[in-house]
């Protein structure tokens, strides 16, 4: 059953997940990337990724931490950012029809925040004009708007639920490096 992003705790991740490996404080592991980016991420979001920490969802979707340690190992969520920036701004340089979606940080750009091991992007839209809630687009090759939080995207991956192909297999998380105090 699928619900709003609001309303899914972080515990019911732990039927599938197991229990947050973090459980960080979301105030602190988010100040000095929302001041440093000038966004404001959704709650549900930060919530998630603070409790479980950077890690890899079901061996195939990696998700990013603010605080991860950097360098190769790390998955520091301003890493993938630059990552992701720079080849969206060459590739769609070439062939702007196949990239619909601008990218952080051109403004309204759409936010990595995930990514698969077939090198998959999920991201976070931000909200419209006169809209409140986020939603995911995932780049798979072509471009999928996804009209759900993150959580409820990710529950629903999950639960095998989704309309494309994201997750499969049993359902398991595996920490990747360290969040920095």
């Amino acid at each position: 059953m699928l619900l709003k992003g609001r309303e899914v705790q972080i515990s019911r991740f732990r039927q599938f997940l197991g229990r947050p490996l973090v459980n960080g404080d979301v105030g602190r592991d988010w100040q000095a990337l929302e001041a440093r980016s000038g966004v404001t991420f959704p709650a549900d979001y930060k919530q998630f990724v603070t409790a479980y920490g950077p890690g890899c969802v079901n061996d195939q979707l990696y998700v990013f931490h603010p605080k991860a340690a950097g360098g190769s190992e790390g998955l520091r969520l301003e890493s993938l950012w630059e990552q992701a920036s720079y080849a969206h701004s060459e590739l769609s340089r070439n062939a702007p029809d196949y990239y619909p979606y601008p990218i952080y940080p051109t403004p309204g750009g759409c936010i990595p925040v995930a990514r698969s091991t077939s090198g998959n992007q999920v991201l976070l839209a931000p909200p419209k004009s006169g809209e409140s809630d986020w939603s995911v687009v995932l780049d798979m090759g072509q471009w999928i708007p996804v009209a759900m939080s993150f959580t409820d995207f990710l529950w629903s991956a999950l639960c095998e639920e989704l309309h494309v192909p994201v997750l499969d297999g049993e359902p398991s998380f595996q920490p990747v490096g360290t969040v920095e105090p």
